[in-house]
């Protein structure tokens, strides 16, 4: 059996919406920040955020305000879960165990996948969305850290 090229952990270097006419929209600003583990008995997690997030007054995250909160789910992304690779249609199944985004938990999250050489990944959704002129992917470009 052949190694498992997705096993490790790899540093966010971008992550886009990209449009159908291919406009890119940057989700987590131009320099987000986030890894991705990938271990070889098929658990994965993935950990993604906007840099230098606005702080809560409070110390606590029970005391933070609706406005604060808000701010911090939308920059925020994570999930974890099991995983198994389709080599042949060139995706990886995201079988989510648990999420900051509760409607994930339970579902599947299928990515195309793609390297660009040995230590560069490249993820993507497939089109998103019911407007088919606009039906964006998102693209998640990552690098592995030794």
């Amino acid at each position: 059996m052949a190694e498992n090229p997705l096993v490790g952990v790899w540093k966010l270097i971008s992550c886009d919406a990209i449009r159908t006419k291919g406009t890119r929209i940057p989700i987590y600003g131009k320099r987000p920040v986030g890894r991705l583990f990938y271990d070889a008995t098929g658990n994965m997690s993935v950990h993604i955020m906007k840099p230098a997030r606005q702080g809560c007054r409070s110390e606590t995250k029970f005391g933070a305000s609706d406005d604060e909160m808000k701010s911090a789910y939308e920059g925020y992304e994570a999930y974890f879960s099991t995983y198994t690779v389709d080599a042949e249609r060139q995706t990886i199944n995201h079988k989510v165990l648990g999420s900051l985004f509760p409607n994930w938990t339970g579902s599947t999250q299928t990515r195309f996948y793609a390297f660009d050489g040995q230590n560069r990944l490249v993820l993507s959704t497939a089109p998103l969305g019911s407007t088919p002129a606009e039906r964006p992917i998102v693209q998640l470009v990552w690098e592995r850290l030794e």
